[in-house]
């Protein structure tokens, strides 16, 4: 083989890895705790504390609750799928929380969106 073949390979052999591991790597299973808040008021909570002090009433407003649901864990907020969206909104209605709603939320994860499998409030 000559050297012009070997290169071409090598950087056949790196493109199909690269693309492998990007595959890998995107829709990986998770479970995330935390608690739930909605998307419109989502990109404000930066920690933990701000999160547990959203309201029920808030989730479930028409503005609050037509943008969608999502999860505050680990220092980040993810967002949810429409099912799982609705399935949040069944939650939210159900508790008897007013604040505070810690869940547990497991899906598939990919980057700051997770494709809700399950939803229990914690």
């Amino acid at each position: 083989m000559n050297k012009k073949a070997i290169r071409t390979m090598l950087a056949f052999l790196l493109t199909a890895a690269c693309t492998l591991c990007m595959g890998i790597a995107q829709g990986k299973k998770a479970t995330l705790t935390g608690h739930l808040v909605d998307q419109m008021c989502g990109g404000e909570v930066k920690d933990a504390a701000k999160a547990a002090e959203h309201s029920k009433e808030c989730a479930l407003m028409d503005h609050c609750a037509s943008s969608g649901y999502g999860i505050f864990a680990d220092g980040k907020y993810v967002k949810f799928d429409a099912e799982g969206s609705k399935k949040a909104k069944a939650l939210v209605e159900k508790t008897k929380k007013e604040k505070d709603i810690a869940i547990i939320a497991e899906g598939t994860l990919d980057g700051d969106s997770l494709t809700v499998a399950s939803l229990k409030e914690k």
